[in-house]
């Protein structure tokens, strides 16, 4: 009873964690900065503000334009920037990549038992 509780609570912090750090801090940080933009920008630039009339029509603007480019850049940092080296680091940095690539490679040339022998400190 006693250890149900307790992966419970954890279960309940990490989707708590997960939901304010992926989410719910997200937006609260675009709102804000959108509002601050707008007051220390577009308030006292006649021009931007004969543009941007209000606040709505700014957060609009700065959507329709901020979305389609982060998502552009999101796009090209995983296909061609920094993702496909963090993730090769990371898997040479991690014994349980290491030895999984170690074992595929160890079928491949038909040497099935020095494979298990390899992955059989993960199965213990």
């Amino acid at each position: 009873m006693k250890a149900d509780l307790k992966k419970r609570i954890l279960r309940c912090w990490t989707y708590f964690r997960r939901a304010h750090s992926t989410y719910l801090a997200f937006f609260i940080s675009f709102a804000n900065f959108i509002v601050i933009q707008y007051r220390l920008l577009i308030q006292y630039v006649p021009f931007l503000h004969y543009i941007f009339s209000s606040l709505t029509a700014f957060a609009l603007t700065f959507f329709a334009v901020y979305v389609p480019l982060a998502i552009f850049i999101g796009w090209l940092d995983y296909r061609k920037l920094a993702v496909p080296v963090d993730t090769a680091l990371m898997a040479k940095a991690n014994p349980y990549s290491r030895d999984i690539a170690k074992a595929l490679y160890l079928i491949a040339d038909g040497k099935y038992e020095e494979a298990k022998k390899v992955l059989e400190k993960w199965f213990k």
